[in-house]
């Protein structure tokens, strides 16, 4: 193990703006890493890229649409030509929306899909080749949530497009198995960032409607008393540093998760199986894929 990687290595975290995003880009910097910089808020973007600049880091601003999957080609060309090849993918951006499953539009379900889960895809379609192309090590890290393991009401679109991006995170480790590419997968708790704010406006924006000023001040209060997203930032660094694949910023889930788990082992330990041996199991347990193995 290298034990000062990142130092010297180009990073691309996507919400860098702010919140987890803005930690993980200051633990980077601090590491001895080029950060580009990048967020559909190109205005806060300036004030980030100023502050990391007079702490001695090299970082570039890089306005973007995560969603907009033309944007991506050109945003990832801009940085390479800045800070040279990207080794580093930080796939952290993310909204909330929506509420009650009944109560949530379709749009709104397609807007958290597109930049919780289909954005992340877009970035590792992005960048995985280019890492496979130029060979040696890189690294990928996806920001999912406790909400990705433990189900929560309320929020079913986040969740569900959040347990999407820790079961796309985890095909792609067993994908990128025995390579130089590491994957990581954040699984945060709550954490003092501006999700309430920069969401709510977000959404209020897919509805066509004014800001819903009580969820987000009720949000903000809940969030404000969560981590401290540049501690966070450290441990996904540091994550990133060991290849640890499981990044978990609060033990206090353990028991819903435990719930969670122990529900599905009962379940399997309740039925019979009733319709014999199911053949793809065997081809798993070995690592194989029957569909084209």
């Amino acid at each position: 193990m290298t034990n000062d990687w990142p130092t010297g290595q180009a990073a691309f975290v996507t919400g860098a703006a702010s919140g987890i995003g803005l930690g993980i880009a200051r633990a980077l910097v601090a590491a001895g890493a080029k950060v580009a910089l990048a967020d559909i808020d190109a205005a806060r973007l300036v004030d980030v890229t100023q502050e990391l600049t007079d702490a001695g880091g090299t970082v570039l601003a890089v306005p973007l649409d995560i969603s907009d999957a033309e944007q991506w080609s050109a945003a990832a060309d801009r940085a390479e030509e800045a800070l040279g090849p990207i080794s580093i993918l930080c796939n952290n951006a993310g909204v909330n929306g929506g509420g009650l499953i009944d109560e949530t539009p379709l749009d709104v379900w397609r807007w958290v899909f597109k930049i919780n889960t289909e954005a992340q895809f877009i970035g590792v379609s992005t960048f995985l080749p280019r890492f496979k192309s130029r060979g040696g090590r890189a690294h990928i890290m996806n920001t999912a949530s406790m909400a990705g393991i433990v189900p929560m009401a309320r929020v079913g679109a986040y969740c569900a497009s959040k347990f999407a991006s820790f079961g796309f995170s985890m095909v792609l480790r067993d994908e990128l198995q025995g390579t130089d590419v590491g994957v990581s997968v954040l699984c945060p708790g709550t954490v003092a960032t501006r999700l309430n704010v920069t969401a709510g406006e977000a959404e209020a924006k897919v509805r066509g409607e004014g800001v819903n000023t009580a969820a987000v001040e009720g949000n903000g209060a809940l969030l404000a008393a969560g981590a401290d997203p540049d501690r966070v930032g450290e441990q996904v660094v540091e994550a990133i540093q060991q290849r640890d694949f499981l990044i978990i910023t609060h033990r206090d889930w353990e028991p819903l998760v435990t719930a969670v788990h122990a529900e599905i082992g009962r379940t399997f330990g309740e039925y019979e199986n009733r319709y014999g041996a199911d053949p793809t199991v065997p081809f798993l347990v070995q690592g194989a894929n029957p569909i084209t193995t």
